[in-house]
């Protein structure tokens, strides 16, 4: 299966560091990937596959959607915190005991906010096609199913995590433009 764009897929389940390393694999192993493939399938009433590859941040778990029509969307799956306590084997406790009403709250606000962005501005905001806020799904987990958006990021370019000079002034403006965007006036 093909990755999109330049996009480095990192996976915490290779990380030198124990309590990253154990939380990716737990987190793998408690959500529900088919139930989620399904939801996918059944939004869009195409037949669709995961990608294998993961990519893993503070508080998601990310993959590709590949559908047969060769759409791709991106699922981002809610995961536990990090335990650094070693006398616990670094083991996490379940999503569903971390992820609160607030947290729901938060999410809902995120998917909110996203939207508004996305019909307000030109600053390029995926949509958000399913979600739960919930543990209390099929998935067992909070989930949101989203646009792919074609891209990298300065950090998947380069190790150094730098702007080659003769792109900065270009990546500033643009930068600088996204940032005071300003929503049009309701009609």
């Amino acid at each position: 299966m093909s990755t999109f764009t330049k996009f480095r897929w990192s996976d915490a389940r290779h990380s030198s560091a124990e309590p990253y390393r154990v939380r990716a694999t737990k987190s793998i192993e408690t959500i529900n990937w088919a139930a989620l493939n399904d939801v996918a399938a059944s939004y869009r009433s195409v037949g669709c596959t995961l990608g294998q590859q993961y990519g893993f941040g503070g508080r998601h778990v990310v993959r590709e959607i590949v559908f047969d029509d060769n759409v791709r969307w991106i699922a981002r799956v809610g995961i536990p915190p990090i335990n650094h306590n070693e006398d616990e084997k670094y083991e996490p406790k379940p999503i569903h005991e971390t992820f609160t009403a607030e947290k729901e709250r938060e999410m809902q606000s995120e998917i909110a906010t996203m939207a508004y962005v996305r019909q307000n501005t030109s600053v390029p905001v995926p949509e958000v096609f399913s979600y739960d806020c919930t543990t209390d799904n099929a998935v067992g987990a909070p989930y949101m199913l989203m646009e792919l958006i074609l891209g990298a990021a300065v950090v998947d370019f380069r190790d150094d995590h730098q702007i080659p000079e003769k792109y900065k002034e270009k990546f500033m403006i643009e930068e600088a433009s996204i940032s005071v965007s300003t929503p049009q006036a309701p009609d």
